[in-house]
């Protein structure tokens, strides 16, 4: 926390205890908690190894947080890392150019990395390297064309009828 940021806006943010919409046992609970944060653990390791999934762990863990406590869920959407993709996300704002130009450089990354291990693979499979490669030219495209239709930062209150 720096010195600038007020800890009650903080506590507002962040609450320090559980809604009460959440339902079940405490061990429930801690069980659904204990879970998400292994998903976050597996969603890291995946982000630094090729081959291991971190958005597919990120949904789970986003999931279970919601289960044990929604406060560990916005801390999870909210950090840092993740808190600057939000509006792509949920449409209120479109990718940048720098933003689609990063990630695609980053998935193809990956994709060369994967057809140089499959290719000096003991069992060179040419056929996977050809799927590999054609999902990677799929996924550039939808990456490219991806937020085309979201609105200018039009906020879903917005939308609503006047009670006038």
């Amino acid at each position: 926390m720096t010195s600038t940021e007020n800890p009650n806006e903080l506590q507002k943010e962040f609450p320090t205890e559980f809604p009460k919409e959440v339902s079940g046992s405490k061990l429930k609970r801690f069980a659904f908690a204990t879970l998400g944060v292994g998903f976050v653990v597996l969603a890291a390791v995946g982000a630094v190894l090729p081959g291991i999934p971190t958005v597919g762990p990120l949904l789970l863990a986003s999931l279970m947080f919601t289960k044990s406590s929604p406060w560990l869920e916005q801390r999870l959407i909210r950090n840092r890392f993740f808190a600057k993709y939000l509006p792509y996300l949920d449409g209120t704002q479109q990718m940048t150019t720098k933003a689609k130009l990063a990630t695609i450089a980053t998935m193809w990354t990956s994709i060369a990395f994967s057809c140089l291990v499959l290719h000096w693979g003991v069992n060179s499979t040419p056929w996977l390297i050809g799927v590999i490669i054609f999902a990677g030219m799929i996924g550039t495209v939808f990456i490219w064309r991806f937020g085309r239709s979201a609105t200018n930062a039009e906020s879903p209150k917005a939308s609503l009828p006047n009670d006038d």
